[in-house]
């Protein structure tokens, strides 16, 4: 923990939820400054709850909480994130001691979501989630992911339900989708719905819940989606994307990033776009295809409410600069493939985050 704070106050902000403005003062590592702390004009800034992206996919374990995943995380306004955590990895390792470090995870706060990655053997899945189980879902929290090309995908389907689970599945093919519609032996969590054609065949399942992401949502140039190394693939049809938007405040009931943290040499599929969760978000408000409350709800209490973590959320705050701030470019790093919304214009830029009045500016 830094050895002293210094206090910044930004004057007149206002929660565009509520329509109120006040004062807020946030405590910042570094050298005590004056006091009182000189002002700020926030006049033209938002304070919002912190965003919960409930699908993200980080190196935890191998690679620990990198400054990289941290900023990409703030500066998309998430300050609380899921990550998968591939059970094969977590097998060999204390439980509890790997709890423990999720537990005390801050800015963001990392919450871990137990997986069954579908490139390694999992057929002693079963058997160890009967152990663990309980503790699993008491503990990180009821819902476990899994990918229908495994080969073990029903026989570990049955186990999540075995240990009171739900399933949140990413299909790989159309059969394993019809054959979950059809079944009714638990809850499942439908990731990665791109139209309202998906979503009225899920709608026909009970005990379901039904996600999408920002790079389904907003129009992309021409082109693009095919660029993206993505699964499942952005429809390049923008019929599609259109009636997902009808749906989307009333039908889908989160919005989570699907982001996929950068490793060198990685040459798998997936987006690195977490820090673009919030403006898209904004975006799709400025475009009216949600208003701000439901927006943020798709990102706060409405994913809390599907994926039910067992530990409380951090109680963090953002600030926002709502205005425009221009085509999106690429990070650090970054590839053009992996960059959904580069050239696109987006609304809004983080300022600070902050919890109990302590906190850092972006």
């Amino acid at each position: 923990m830094p050895d002293s704070y210094s206090p910044v106050r930004l004057t007149d902000v206002v929660n565009p939820l509520t329509g109120e403005r006040a004062d807020l003062t946030i405590e910042v590592p570094g050298p005590a400054g004056p006091a009182p702390a000189p002002a700020i004009d926030g006049s033209e800034l938002w304070v919002l709850p912190g965003l919960y992206d409930a699908d993200a996919h980080l190196p935890i374990l191998t690679r620990g909480l990198r400054e990289t995943d941290r900023w990409r995380a703030l500066a998309g306004g998430a300050t609380t994130v899921n990550t998968a955590v591939p059970w094969h990895q977590l097998e060999a390792l204390d439980l509890d001691v790997v709890t423990a470090y999720f537990a005390s995870t801050a800015f963001p706060q990392i919450l871990p979501i137990l997986s069954v990655a579908s490139d390694v053997d999992s057929e002693a899945f079963p058997k160890w989630l009967a152990t663990f189980g309980e503790r699993i879902r008491q503990t990180w929290m009821p819902t476990i992911k899994l990918y229908s090309d495994n080969p073990n995908f029903w026989p570990n389907l049955e186990a999540i339900w075995a240990v009171g689970c739900k399933a949140a599945i990413y299909f790989y093919s159309d059969e394993a989708f019809e054959g979950v519609l059809a079944s009714r032996g638990g809850p499942v969590h439908f990731r990665h719905v791109v139209s309202e054609a998906m979503s009225d065949r899920i709608a026909t399942r009970p005990n379901s819940t039904t996600q999408t992401s920002p790079h389904f949502l907003i129009e992309l140039p021409a082109g693009r989606p095919g660029e993206l190394h993505v699964l499942p693939p952005v429809p390049d049809d923008d019929a599609a994307r259109a009636s997902l938007l009808r749906i989307l405040a009333e039908r889908v009931d989160l919005i989570a990033s699907d982001h996929n943290a950068p490793i060198a040499g990685n040459t798998g599929p997936g987006l690195e776009i977490e820090q673009h969760l919030l403006p898209a978000l904004l975006t799709l408000v400025e475009q009216g295809a949600l208003d701000l409350p439901t927006a943020i709800a798709k990102t706060t209490t409405a994913a809390r409410a599907v994926f039910g973590p067992a530990q409380p959320l951090a109680d963090a705050r953002i600030v926002v600069d709502p205005r425009p701030t221009g085509p999106a470019g690429l990070w650090p790093g970054q590839e053009a493939r992996r960059a959904a919304f580069r050239h696109v214009p987006l609304s809004g830029a983080i300022v600070a985050v902050f919890d109990s009045g302590s906190g850092f500016f972006l």
